[in-house]
Order: C-alpha cells, then structure tokens, then sequence
C-alpha cells in the first residue's frame, strides 16, 4: 500500500466508468474517509476505483491510498472487469461483454483441458447442458450472484448476438426472451430479420427462426406476415386473460365483482365494451366477406 498524488493517476483505462454521480460516495468518504485503495499498475494507471478516484477529486483531495498491481496487460485487463462486474448500474450488454471478455482472458492466463464428460444415455445427456470453464463460471458467480448457468448463457448471447441485434437490445427494440431466439440464426441472417422480428410476440420469432432454419430467412418473412401492433394486442389478450382468471378465483372466495371500488369497476365495463364491439366489428367484416365470395 502506498500514497499518491490524484495528479499522477492516469485514467486512460477505458474500463473506468467516470462521468456517474457520485454524490453519495463523496458523503460516505467525508464521514468515513476512503476505505478501499484504489488500485492502479505499475506506470500509474487506474485499473480499479475510478469512482472513488473521481469523488476523491471532487472534493478536493490531493492524494489517496493506492494498491499497485505489477502484472502482465491480460491480468490487469482482468482486474478491471472484476471490478465493475460486482457493480449493480451495468446495462445488461455491458454486462454480458464483460462476462465473454472475462472468461477469454481467464481461458487464456489458465489454459486447461475440458474434463472429460461421463457416459450418459441419450435421455440423460439432452436433460444436461455442458457448461464450460466450471472453474471460471463458479468464481464470477460467486462475485456477482448470478448463477453458473445464467452466466454462461449471457456469455453465449454476447458471442452468438450480432451487432444490430444488440444496438437493438440497447435502445430497449428487443426484449430478453426475444433476443434469445433471435441469435439462434447466424449473425447475417440476424441483420437481415431484425427488422421483420422485433415487433413480433416471442412465440411468433420461434415458429419463425424454425421457418428460417429450414428454409431461408426470406421465405419466413414471406410466411410469417407482420401485423401492426401485434405483439401489443397479444400483450392486451394475455393480460386480459389473466384478469379473468383472478376474478373467477375470487368468486370462489366469495368475493363480488360489486366489492370493488367504483372506479375499477368502471374501467372493466369500459374494456368488456370495447372487447364486445371489437368482436361485433369482425364478425360484421367476416360476414361481409363470406357474401363477397358467394356473390
């Protein structure tokens, strides 16, 4: 442990995450003063704590405690992922390109061969799924909270998803669950359907990635036409469907629909009105062409 001066620090790591609020990291310095040293390497550059490093310049200090780590470039790559892998405001991509960057570098400075897989029968290996690098897996998990398998999948999405896909992901275009068909394509055919599956429900881009499989991207466009505002009607169907469901469970109860207060009531005669004229509406269009086709 040594102390040194802020105007020696460089903080040139593009790990550091600066330019955050740090109004109540600079209280709890003020109270408490800085517990943990921020770490730096050998030539003064930030590997760690660049938030600490930014409240500590806030306020006005000219020196800290500082923790120098001699190690080669990969090692001190690595310890700054592991620093903002255990912080909470990552995004979910930040996230997961931490993970693969993590586990790259991991593989790299400890190079081992895969444990050979036991036997299994054909039933037991497809209910079994081979997470690799156990060792790495479990040591960020226990960081971070994530489970192993959560970890490898977020790995696994950041290798598979394309750049589209998560600039996609990133400007809140693809959920979760989407995103997680989607990269099932190969990263050309990704970019060629995005377009098309970001409006569709997830259950509509699984029957589609299965058409594309089989037949080409453009032949599952052609057979999965996009509805406007699809995925919100079926959002509306499902919530709607759920409501019933708990209103029918509370009958059992002996609740009443007349239980509840007058505005809730009010807004589910609204939407049986709406959900009624909507079915006359296509039951009127369906008729009218069931005579066109007779005429």
């Amino acid at each position: 442990m040594e102390v040194r001066k802020l105007s020696e620090l460089k903080a040139t790591n593009p790990y550091l995450r600066l330019g955050t609020d740090v109004t109540e990291l600079e209280k709890s310095i003020q109270t408490l003063g800085l517990i943990a040293p921020l770490v730096i390497s050998t030539d003064n550059v930030i590997l760690a704590g660049a938030r600490r490093y930014q409240a500590l310049l806030n306020l006005g200090y000219t020196e800290a405690p500082v923790m120098v780590v001699d190690r080669n470039a990969l090692e001190r790559e690595l310890v700054s992922i592991d620093e903002n892998l255990v912080r909470k405001d990552l995004s979910n991509i930040e996230m997961e390109s931490h993970l693969r960057r993590a586990k790259e570098i991991y593989q790299e400075i400890h190079p081992e061969p895969e444990p050979e897989a036991e036997v299994q029968s054909s039933k037991e290996a497809a209910s079994v799924e081979i997470l690799p690098a156990e060792k790495f897996l479990h040591m960020v998990s226990e960081k971070t909270g994530l489970s192993p398998k959560q970890i490898h999948q977020a790995i696994k999405r950041d290798e598979l998803a394309s750049s589209e896909v998560k600039e996609a992901r990133r400007n809140g275009e693809l959920s979760l669950s989407q995103t997680n068909e989607i990269v099932k394509l190969n990263k050309e055919e990704q970019q060629t359907a995005l377009d098309h599956v970001k409006e569709l429900p997830i259950r509509e881009i699984k029957k589609f990635v299965k058409l594309a499989k089989v037949n080409g991207v453009s032949e599952a466009i052609k057979s999965t036409p996009h509805k406007p505002f699809q995925r919100e009607f079926l959002e509306i169907d499902s919530s709607l469907k759920k409501i019933l469901k708990k209103l029918k469970q509370l009958q059992l109860e002996g609740f009443e629909f007349s239980d509840f207060p007058q505005e809730t009531q009010k807004l589910v005669n609204e939407l049986q009105h709406m959900w009624e004229e909507n079915n006359l509406r296509t039951q009127v269009k369906y008729n009218s062409q069931e005579a066109d086709q007779i005429q």
